[in-house]
């Protein structure tokens, strides 16, 4: 990997694939922020293997997903750290509950980790984003297996674990897509992809904690980063290949774009910005 970047915000950089991603990052590029949920104290460890690994600079910021208000004071103590971001890695993501959880913004928890809160906090960092910045979200082909239900979108009915994070990633993937479209005029490009089965806390609390190192999948994150693939392209296993159909159908992308307007516009307009 010969990419190099001057700057790389990366969420769920504490555990799992962030994490692993976090330590060949800090070998890559100058100034490394990165989010995890846990207070900077419970997190030292990590903050300081990261350190450990390589030159760059790396800054730590605290961010609870489950509070929409916590996504946009990370953005702004970004902002006072950095005046641009070349690469914006959304790797944070929480397994389906085994009960279900509705987070104190009034939305269903999954969908809010793994779907609203990385939107919300893209679209408040679009412009401190450099010429020829990309963003790298982080999707599972989990996606494949659901469908869109935007009249249950925050289950109230048939709640099931598994069924919460493939829709979350269903909406992560369907976003990405959408955020490719509205980014076409600039020289900003979106990839989404899926990092595989990996050994995580996070697979473990789903699977029972099958799959490869987290290294395999932070090697999956990295490629998709400098790959030269068209803007709204989707990988597996380092290969451009199609979405699922719900993905792809108008329907239900107008859908998502209404329900990630009602749902993350307040919190834009309180961050003070509209776009």
């Amino acid at each position: 990997m010969n990419a190099q970047w001057e700057t790389v915000v990366l969420t769920g950089a504490t555990s799992g694939i962030g994490e692993a991603t976090a330590l060949r990052l800090a070998t890559m590029t100058t100034t490394l922020i990165i989010l995890g949920v846990e207070p900077r104290e419970d997190a030292a460890g990590v903050i300081q293997r990261v350190r450990d690994a390589g030159a760059a600079n790396v800054h730590y910021i605290a961010a609870d997903f489950t509070h929409l208000r916590q996504v946009v004071e990370a953005v702004h103590h970004i902002q006072s750290l950095v005046t641009s971001i070349d690469l914006l890695i959304n790797d944070a993501g929480v397994p389906g509950a085994p009960v279900r959880i509705i987070t104190s913004d009034g939305f269903e928890r999954t969908l809010q980790v793994n779907a609203l809160a990385p939107a919300l906090f893209t679209r408040l960092l679009v412009p401190t984003l450099a010429e020829g910045a990309r963003i790298v979200n982080v999707g599972s082909s989990a996606h494949r297996i659901e469908q869109f239900d935007f009249d249950n979108i925050d289950l109230e009915h048939d709640y099931r674990p598994i069924a919460a994070y493939a829709r979350a990633k269903l909406a992560m993937v369907t976003w990405s897509s959408l955020l490719a479209e509205e980014e076409a005029a600039t020289n900003t490009t979106v990839v989404a992809l899926c990092p595989g089965l990996n050994d995580t806390p996070l697979s473990a609390a789903m699977t029972g904690g099958t799959g490869g190192p987290p290294s395999h999948g932070a090697a999956r994150v990295l490629f998709a980063a400098s790959a030269d693939v068209p803007s709204g392209s989707y990988l597996e296993s380092d290969r451009v290949v199609s979405p699922s159909a719900e993905v792809l159908d108008a329907i239900n992308r107008k859908h998502l774009t209404r329900l990630y307007g009602q749902r993350l516009a307040p919190f834009a307009a309180c961050a003070g910005t509209n776009r």
